[in-house]
């Protein structure tokens, strides 16, 4: 056999294979998976649970970051947020964060655990309907019994919300560690452009920290939430992972701006103006993590499926 046959027979054993040849068969795939299936009805309904999760998941966040780091921390760094909710949705949930963080807080008890367990589970709700969302995207049906599935929900659920804290945490200490790395001596021979570098990371650094939060919460979804035969490399979670993220900071931005300056939910909607921005905001997002989903289903499908074809660069 030649070396051309040699290199049409090779598969593609990682993401980074895919030349622009690849994404124009596997983007159209993508598209009319998205728009000809259930992914909009299945984003729906995980944005029902979402919302109904919400509160439960913040109560268990503030709880578990107050048992560690000081709960007052966390206030600020809710202005990273405030470009990617809507305005009405970013206000309730921050008062309900200083509602929580006002409220006094104890060490590790009893009733703590107990009542941190009771919020996991009800946040856990929304993390079921996302697992099923995803076996329906994978192709794969449900076969985990009734306790593994839930015990499954439940620890996801439970890394979120330590990654959460962790990232909370980091958001804090990322600037004050750049501000003093730039504060300090530079030793000759290093590039004075570093001290600005570093500077202007100060000011992104919550941000960076957010989006790696996000791209990490998603490839491990992609990963354990749908009941796949085998697990799979992270390589292969990562693209859907990323693009994800990039397109979900946009939209939530671009709707973040809608419901500002365009809609007015409280004029159509009254006092339920402000949930139905939070349930439309969290449809979004399903919407986008289900896309993410579909990207790598189809990443994945193409490559183990189809040679790699010759390639002239």
């Amino acid at each position: 056999m030649d070396q051309e046959k040699l290199s049409q027979n090779k598969q593609i054993l990682h993401p980074k294979a895919l030349c622009w040849r690849d994404w124009k068969i596997i983007l159209p795939r993508v598209t009319h998976n998205l728009f000809s299936g259930s992914t909009t009805l299945m984003a729906a309904g995980c944005a029902f649970y979402c919302t109904l999760a919400l509160f439960p998941a913040i109560s268990a966040l503030i709880s578990i970051y107050g048992l560690a780091f000081n709960i007052r921390t966390i206030t600020p760094q809710m202005i990273v947020l405030q470009n990617l909710l809507p305005a009405p949705a970013f206000t309730l949930i921050q008062e309900r964060v200083q509602t929580l963080v006002n409220e006094p807080h104890t060490s590790l008890t009893f009733n703590l655990v107990l009542s941190l367990i009771i919020a996991l589970w009800s946040a856990s709700a929304a993390t079921r309907s996302l697992i099923y969302a995803l076996n329906s995207t994978y192709k794969t049906d449900e076969t985990r019994n009734f306790f593994i599935f839930h015990i499954t929900a439940f620890f996801l659920t439970f890394i979120v919300v330590i990654g959460a804290v962790l990232t909370i945490a980091l958001m804090v200490a990322a600037p004050l560690l750049f501000h003093m790395i730039s504060e300090l001596h530079i030793p000759v021979g290093i590039p004075i452009d570093a001290i600005s570098f570093l500077t202007h990371l100060t000011h992104w650094s919550s941000f960076i920290v957010l989006f790696i939060f996000e791209t990490l919460v998603l490839s491990g979804l992609y990963n354990f939430g749908p009941n796949r035969p085998r697990r799979t490399s992270w390589c292969w979670t990562m693209p859907g992972a990323i693009l994800a993220t990039l397109i979900w900071i946009l939209t939530s931005q671009v709707f973040s701006y809608y419901v500002a300056h365009l809609a007015d939910y409280n004029s159509t909607y009254g006092p339920l103006g402000t949930v139905i921005a939070i349930m439309m905001w969290f449809f979004i997002t399903a919407w986008v993590v289900l896309m993410g989903a579909e990207i790598n289903v189809n990443i994945e499908s193409y490559t183990h499926n189809k040679p790699l074809p010759s390639r002239h660069y």
